[in-house]
């Protein structure tokens, strides 16, 4: 598995898949999908071997941030913070309560019918949602139930500023101004702080043939050929050209050894779990079904608009969970399952496995699976 850290040279845009009409302004997402930076890679190799590469990747685990040589990663979205600070202090975390409330009922929400009850913080705070990443050490806090410290969370505007310049549509086949449609339009761009940088690994598909035609049939030469020079990628869509550094290393032994994880999460019938999303979840329905298990709860912000275009598996666009989105389940089955996993369909539901084949959007539904207890 090779890691690779992005320092870009300028500002970047990364577009959701919703499309904008002419004279319009459109705003860079955040965070990017995990599908923009598989393409980065496949573009690269696709430059210098002329293969093709709709499959020559398994997985891809990110992006996440990096500031000052510390990774963090999408903040959980059950991690409130207080109401209308700029600057917050403390931090509180709402769960699924099982306890009877005098003026709340569940039944009296809006939430959707297939699960139990929703996320709440019963205390005298007035507290709110935030968007942020969370640093290692803050998502092993939150993981064992200990106190979630300021220096543990990183805002986004703490990671980014939008530069609003004025865009031109380009011929995306040349990529290059031309056709009969040609129209400026406003655009905000993404201009990351100093210090920071995107940083995803990714696994390659080595039973590919593509990549044993291409005589890149083991990691070491997949791995002299991003480190030699130029160490550049063209990443977002306006495909600018990024710097990055690229190192083997393993991203679930990594997250593993840093969370004090096990390789498999043994569950009985009855247990219930707490899954983290650290990516964008796809799924064909509002709420997934998940094999052998029952939603007892949910939290997420809002539903994003995730898409893809590809000649090979062309214009495709899904609702998506955004990352940081969590799910309680309760098992109706004895499993055991890997602590970082994928939730991948199978058939007509979804199962916690390891990604097979082409996928249309690689790198979701990348998940961290927390017993209830240990």
């Amino acid at each position: 598995m090779l890691k690779f850290t992005i320092k870009p040279y300028d500002v970047l845009f990364f577009g959701s898949g919703k499309p904008f009409n002419v004279g319009e302004s459109a705003q860079s997402i955040f965070p990017p999908h995990p599908t923009t930076f598989a393409g980065a890679i496949c573009s690269k190799i696709y430059a210098q071997k002329g293969i093709n590469v709709s499959g020559i990747l398994k997985a891809v685990y990110g992006p996440f941030i990096e500031k000052d040589g510390k990774i963090y990663f999408p903040k959980p979205q059950n991690i409130y913070g207080e109401r209308k600070k700029e600057v917050i202090e403390n931090f509180f975390i709402i769960e699924p309560k099982i306890s009877s409330f005098k003026l709340f009922s569940y039944e009296n929400t809006n939430k959707p019918k297939e699960i139990e009850k929703l996320p709440i913080y019963k205390g005298d705070e007035e507290i709110e949602p935030f968007e942020g990443f969370i640093s290692i050490e803050g998502l092993k806090a939150w993981i064992n139930n200990q106190e979630i410290e300021k220096e543990h969370i990183l805002k986004t505007k703490d990671i980014f500023e939008y530069d609003q310049r004025i865009g031109i549509k380009i011929n995306p086949s040349l990529y290059s101004v031309g056709g009969e449609e040609d129209a400026l339009y406003r655009i905000k761009l993404l201009q990351l702080e100093e210090g920071i940088s995107f940083v995803f690994w990714v696994e390659f598909n080595f039973s590919c043939e593509e990549l044993k035609k291409a005589n890149l049939n083991d990691e070491d030469k997949i791995f002299e050929l991003f480190n030699n020079e130029p160490k550049v990628l063209k990443l977002g869509g306006e495909m600018r050209n990024v710097r990055y550094r690229v190192e083997e290393n393993d991203f679930i032994n990594y997250l593993k050894n840093e969370l004090k994880l096990p390789e498999k999460i043994q569950i009985k019938q009855g247990d219930k779990i707490k899954v983290l999303f650290l990516s964008y979840g796809v799924f064909d329905s509002k709420t997934p079904k998940i094999k052998g298990f029952k939603i007892i709860s949910m939290c997420f912000s809002n539903y994003s608009i995730i898409g893809i275009n590809s000649k090979n598996l062309g214009i495709k666009t899904k609702r998506a969970f955004p990352p940081g989105t969590i799910l309680w389940l309760g098992c109706e089955s004895d499993k055991n399952i890997n602590s970082v996993s994928f939730l991948i369909k199978n058939q007509n539901d979804y199962d916690f496995k390891e990604p097979q084949g082409n996928q249309d959007f690689i790198g979701t539904n990348l998940v961290l699976v927390i017993k209830k207890g240990g």
